[in-house]
This record gives structure tokens, sequence and C-alpha cells, in this order.
């Protein structure tokens, strides 16, 4: 635990260095203990070694009834206190003695910084979420670097309810991470997510989601994600092959349903050539051709076969220049497909341009042209639910 740590690097600091305690010839007064304080504290580090903590609180409560301490006397006194009760697991003693310890403004540097983390894991260990809040803050602010303090302050600001501090301390770590294609903690991004959603930022929520669907693909991720895609006000129902091309990519397909669903699709969308090659992966990963719905499965596969190279749809119309060319790249005419639909794009008058834009981004993407895919993937301006399933593909392509 965070608290456990910090509470062992401040129990060391104060009994670590007490073998001499008593004045010593030609030293400061102001920076040692007379004998009455220093027998106690002696006889309080021996206790403490032997494990017998509550000797040692009560040995220190004998150093700190002598009269007239000095301040350094004072500051030792709690430093001991603090370090035992916290040992003892007196959580309450040992908050109150490192809060004295604090006020003193003796403590700088490492010390500071190490009392105030054990005082902050201790609130939290409390459950005092306010207290840890605040001192957690003061560590930060006074340049503490450890980052199991900012775990236990985005923690405690959640356990508080206070969802509005944990997205606007979360959000801009994990977009930093994202962007520089390291992954970030899938539970960190689950916190992010949950209070984006509680804090009705739609926007951070489907964030969050897009990260956990490019770092930490799940089926429940990626449900989670299409339904706040398709909630977004203008999504239009022709990009859900696209999110069935997302997933496949990063090997998210699982079910019967996902191969028959995707296939389908594929082929109502002109791209019959990836019909094929879903459906035929469905079987050849052992997830089709088993179960009651084999018979059917084993249709869809043989249509999808016979459409795989043909120029007109169900009905016998054309397929559109633009889904032709694009049918072309998944058939490995790459190089002549990717050509026609640049030059389309070029033209103008196609009905849904930010679509087509995110097309041409996936055939890069499928030719193995990852950074022309990203390129491509950037121009995506679409409000129709384009924009957002381009960005989730500049992560997958940036991996």
């Amino acid at each position: 635990m965070i608290h456990q740590r910090f509470k062992r690097a401040v129990i060391a600091a104060a009994f670590g260095g007490l073998s001499a305690l008593v004045v010593l010839p030609g030293a400061h007064a102001a920076d040692t203990l007379r004998p009455e304080v220093a027998k106690p504290l002696n006889a309080a580090q021996d206790s403490y070694r032997a494990h017998k903590y509550q000797d040692a609180l009560a040995k220190i409560a004998q150093a700190d009834a002598v009269p007239n301490k000095t301040p350094y006397e004072s500051y030792m006194v709690e430093e001991m206190r603090g370090a035992a009760a916290a040992a003892a697991g007196d959580s309450g003693t040992a908050a109150k003695a490192y809060e004295t310890l604090l006020a003193s403004g003796k403590l700088t540097g490492a010390d500071e910084q190490r009392t105030t983390a054990a005082l902050a894991g201790i609130y939290f260990q409390e459950k005092s979420y306010p207290q840890a809040i605040r001192t957690a803050q003061r560590y930060l602010k006074a340049g503490g670097t450890d980052p199991d303090m900012r775990v236990l302050l985005i923690q405690s600001y959640y356990l508080s309810g206070d969802c509005a501090n944990v997205v606007s301390l979360l959000k801009p770590t994990v977009d930093a991470q994202a962007r520089a294609g390291h992954a970030p903690d899938e539970s960190q991004l689950q916190l992010l997510g949950t209070c984006a959603q509680k804090s009705n930022d739609s926007a951070t929520y489907r964030g969050a989601l897009e990260k956990l669907v490019a770092f930490h693909p799940k089926q429940s991720y990626w449900d989670d994600l299409f339904s706040a895609i398709r909630s977004k006000p203008g999504y239009s129902s022709g990009l859900d092959i696209d999110t069935y091309r997302l997933r496949r990519a990063t090997g998210s397909l699982t079910t019967a349903d996902d191969y028959m669903q995707m296939t389908q699709l594929a082929i109502v969308a002109g791209t019959t050539a990836e019909g094929k090659q879903v459906i035929d992966q469905g079987f050849s990963s052992g997830v089709l051709g088993h179960d009651a719905g084999a018979d059917r499965e084993k249709r869809l596969q043989a249509l999808a076969a016979k459409r795989a190279t043909s120029t007109v749809d169900s009905n016998g119309v054309p397929i559109p220049p633009f889904d032709a060319a694009f049918n072309q790249v998944f058939a490995g005419q790459a190089q002549q497909g990717l050509a026609t639909m640049e030059a389309l794009i070029a033209k103008g008058g196609l009905e849904h341009p930010d679509q087509a834009q995110l097309h041409l981004g996936e055939a890069y993407f499928i030719a193995g042209q990852k950074a022309k895919a990203i390129q491509a993937f950037k121009a995506v301006k679409g409000d129709d639910g384009s924009a957002d399933l381009a960005r989730l593909w500049i992560l997958v392509a940036s991996k």
C-alpha cells in the first residue's frame, strides 16, 4: 500500500539515527537534547527495535513531559511519536504528530515530503478523504514527484464523490501517454471513463473508451464505445461497417455474430472482397461452422465467395466507383485502388466526403502504409461519427 511504504520511510528517518541523543560537548544547544529528554527517547528506540511499540510510546510520553523543552526537543519527540504510533497502528496519534511536525516549519526537503506523504496515506487509510486531498495537494505543490501520491489524490477525489477533479487530473496524463504511443493504465482509463460519464462529459467519456479499445481491447469496451458514438446526434449508420473494421484490425472480432454481421455489412457496402475475407477468417479461426447456425454460416460464406469479384450489388446496380476502388485494396490491388480513391476525393462531388476520407485512411492502413493512413485520418472532420472513428484509427495506426 502507498501508506505503508511512506510510513516505513518516515519510521526509518525517525529511528535511524538516535544512537547519540544526549548533549555532545561543543554542540549548539538549539540542536541537542538534554539528558532528561534523551534518556527516555533512547529507551523508546530500544523498545521500538524490540517491536514493543506501546512501550516506545509510553517512553516518548515521558520525554514529552519534561518541562521547558526546546523547539528541537519538541521536534524530536513528535517525530519519534509519529513514527512509533504509525508502527503501532495508532493512526490518530500518528496523524496528530505529523501535523504538528509539518506546522513547526522545521521539516524541509525530503523529510517534509516523506512526512507529508505518510500523513496523506494515514488519512486515506482512515477514509478521511478531505484531509487526504489537502495533504496530498501539499505534497505535490511542494515539488513531490512520487506518482503514488498522485494516485492517492485521484482516488481520494473519486471516493469523496468529486468526479470533476478526477477528470481534470487524469485526462491530461492519459492523453499525453496516448500521444506518445504509450498504453495508459487500464484502471486509470476505466476510472476516467466512469467519472466523465458521471460528470456528463460525453467527449471525455468517448475519449477514454477510444483509448481502452486501442490499448486494452475487450468486447465490453467496444460495445460501450459503439453505443457512445452511435448515441451522438447526427451519427450515420453507414459507419457501422467501419466500427467492425476497427475491431478486426485490433483482433476483437470474437463471436459468430461479429463475423456474420461484418460480412453482411461489407457486402452491402460494396467491399465484397472484404466480406469474403471476414467470413473465411471466421471459419479458419474456428468461431464459425460448429454451432446450431453452421448451415446459415456456410450459406453466407458461399454468397460472399460468389459476390467477391462482382461489380454490381444484389439488385444488379453497379457498385459506385469509390467503393469499387476501395474493394480493389481488399482484393490485393492496393496501388490501383488507392490511386482511384485519391483521384475521386480530389475531384470532389462525393456524397459523404468525410466518410470517403475515412475509407481512404482505412485503405492505406490495410495496404500497410500507416504513415499515409494517419495523414488521411487527420483530415477527417465529419460530425457524423467519422471523425470519432478516425481518431481511434490514428491510435491504432500509431502503435
